[in-house]
């Protein structure tokens, strides 16, 4: 039975992100390439795709896609609005439990949640800080669940001072550099598989990185 590991992308499509969306989309569409590639490399496990596109609502893939035709819509995802970030997590943890079904009860599965954000907080209706805080800790406790904050112009830890983080698995970014921070991103997750492909587990992410770039 071949490992499962699910990724699953939190896109913040508010209208401030249309100073960096022509790049997003691009450097989005290569990571997906890149995962193919990561996980023709580690034959063992299997990578399947998920995504919540996000502003004050949110816009879900239809399931969960096997890494080799996965897909995102971006017909119909462009930035405009606020930022219901905690709505977007919240309800992004629900979506991949229910969509992963038993597999997520596996040994051998694991879930990788990368959130990309330009801005605080300001529309969730669902989801308060606390909620968000405590379904984290929650699932990060079971050692099958990793949670990724990538800042997108601006310090990330601000955005994730109410959910008791510090530096933990997040990252900051200049807008400008979104390439060489997806890069980056890239050979965390790349190691992530090959790690779990060894029969370890990759602990912490952007660890050997300075916090921001």
């Amino acid at each position: 039975m071949k490992k499962k590991t699910f990724y699953h992308l939190v896109l913040d499509k508010s209208g401030s992100m249309e100073t960096c969306w022509t790049e997003a989309r691009q450097v989005i569409k290569n990571q997906i390439k890149e995962l193919t590639k990561t996980q023709s490399e580690n034959v063992d496990t299997e990578i399947l795709f998920s995504y919540c596109a996000f502003n004050q609502a949110l816009r879900f893939s239809n399931k969960i896609m096997d890494i080799h035709s996965a897909t995102i819509e971006w017909g119909e995802i462009y930035p405009e609005g606020m930022t219901a970030l905690y709505d977007a997590i919240g309800e992004s943890i629900a979506f991949v439990k229910e969509k992963a079904g038993r597999d997520l009860d596996l040994d051998s599965s694991d879930v990788v949640m990368l959130i990309l954000t330009d801005g605080h907080e300001n529309a969730s209706k669902n989801h308060s800080a606390l909620d968000i805080k405590e379904m984290i800790q929650f699932y990060e406790g079971t050692e099958k669940w990793n949670f990724l904050f990538l800042g997108a112009g601006l310090d990330i830890t601000e955005v994730t001072q109410e959910l008791d983080r510090g530096n933990k698995n997040a990252f900051s970014f200049q807008k400008e550099k979104i390439k060489k921070s997806f890069d980056m991103v890239n050979d965390e997750i790349s190691d992530f598989i090959i790690q779990k492909s060894m029969n370890q587990k990759k602990r912490g992410f952007f660890e050997k990185e300075e916090g921001s770039i």
